[in-house]
């Protein structure tokens, strides 16, 4: 028995792919707005604005004239430029703030729909392999597709970091306005600098300042400022704001936050120190009192910015968050920091001495002073024996020189000077 071999489709069927692209190239915006029709329906983020809709169909009409025009010419389809109209259409979706999913989504669908048109015509051709022109034409368009797809995500994240960063600087201009007392100076200039910051100045205001250790990368990769804005959603969401934070970009590090809150409760640490540790190590958070109104709105963010200056000034010893209605009166100090550091040399004497030993004790007897002088509960924070606290408590007293334990001391003084030198140092 004699087995005839199935005929071989054509191996090159280049010609039959020219033909079907000629085919279709007279009926391009036919095409082109069938598939624009297509997206539109399909894709729910590409929906309602006209001017929108007209810059999609000038990309997809772009789009389906370059591919029509490789495949009849039998080009390389990663040599070719992405069409201009589907460059801006990217752009535009960055500044529309359209996710890129959703531009991504559209050449997929696109691609399956002119396939459906490129199919048909194929079958219709006469005296060639209908089968190996579509798979030609598949294998071309989805190298098309995909090489294309891959420069307008990249402009697209371009051009909303670039978008980003006018917006965020036209933001921090108003926001330095504000905190000058420059503006707003009535009704009408209220309303209009809250539409700017998409923030009220109405409630209860939380200013923070967030920052991170590690060096900025390259933005392409790491967007730093996209990272701290995470960090502030994220504490906005732990700490239950009424409305989503302003946040303003200070520096590559660091950005200014101000949360919209119900109340004027200090907020938790705990909560506080939860939500940073989800961004690792290197990110810091200080905060100021909540307060209300547009003084509030100044104040908070002062009190941030000086809490986060001690937290600085401390270095590798500072926590992740720092509060200033903990550190208040510390984070005043470090306006004047050679100041400080005399003026806790004069309080503490000898007990001031950079020396391990002595740093010892002036931490126990901080914490000692702190817990309204128990001894049991000073033993249990510090992990020693109460005769422990005992004895370093009356042997800082003696290295002091005087005593701080008793109604007629400087208790007060020496409280603050104590929690001065934990954050500034001794020396």
């Amino acid at each position: 028995m004699v087995i005839e071999p199935s005929p071989l489709p054509d191996a090159h069927p280049v010609t039959a792919v020219a033909e079907v692209a000629g085919a279709l190239a007279p009926r391009r915006a036919e095409v082109s707005a069938s598939i624009t029709d297509v997206l539109a329906t399909r894709i729910d983020e590409l929906r309602g604005d006209p001017a929108l809709r007209d810059l999609l169909a000038a990309s997809v009409e772009g789009n389906v004239e370059t591919i029509l025009h490789v495949l009849r010419h039998d080009l390389a389809p990663r040599r070719v430029e992405p069409p201009p109209a589907a460059m801006e259409y990217a752009r535009r979706l960055a500044q529309r703030e359209v996710p890129v999913n959703a531009l991504v989504r559209a050449y997929r669908v696109g691609q399956s729909h002119l396939m459906e048109w490129a199919f048909a015509e194929a079958t219709r051709r006469p005296g060639h392999d209908a089968a190996a022109a579509s798979q030609k034409i598949v294998l071309v368009v989805m190298d098309y597709v995909d090489h294309v797809t891959q420069q307008v995500v990249a402009e697209y994240e371009a051009e909303r970091e670039r978008w980003r960063r006018g917006r965020h600087a036209l933001r921090l201009a108003r926001v330095r306005d504000v905190l000058a007392g420059r503006t707003p100076g009535d009704a009408d200039e209220r309303l209009a600098v809250e539409s700017t910051l998409s923030y009220r100045f109405a409630p209860v205001h939380l200013g923070l300042v967030v920052w991170t250790d590690d060096p900025p990368g390259d933005p392409a990769v790491d967007p730093g400022l996209a990272a701290l804005e995470r960090v502030a959603l994220d504490l906005a969401a732990a700490l239950d704001a009424v409305g989503r934070p302003l946040v303003v970009p200070w520096d590559a590090g660091s950005v200014w936050v101000w949360l919209p809150r119900r109340d004027d409760a200090v907020p938790p640490r705990d909560v506080l120190e939860r939500a940073v540790a989800r961004h690792g190590p290197a990110v810091h958070v200080a905060t100021g009192a909540p307060l209300s109104g547009l003084d509030g709105f100044r104040t908070t963010h002062d009190q941030a910015r000086r809490a986060r200056d001690l937290a600085l000034a401390a270095g590798t010893g500072a926590p992740a968050v720092t509060l200033f209605d903990e550190v208040g009166a510390v984070a005043l100090l470090c306006a004047d920091r050679e100041g400080a550091r005399a003026w806790v040399r004069r309080v503490l004497g000898p007990l001031a001495d950079d020396d391990p030993g002595v740093a010892r004790l002036r931490e126990t007897l901080r914490v000692f002073l702190a817990t309204g002088g128990s001894l049991a509960t000073t033993a249990r924070r510090l992990q020693v024996h109460r005769n422990t606290v005992k004895y370093r408590v009356g042997r800082a007293e003696e290295v002091r020189g005087r005593p701080v334990t008793t109604a007629e001391g400087d208790r007060l003084d020496v409280e603050l000077a104590l929690l001065a030198a934990a954050w500034l140092g001794s020396g």
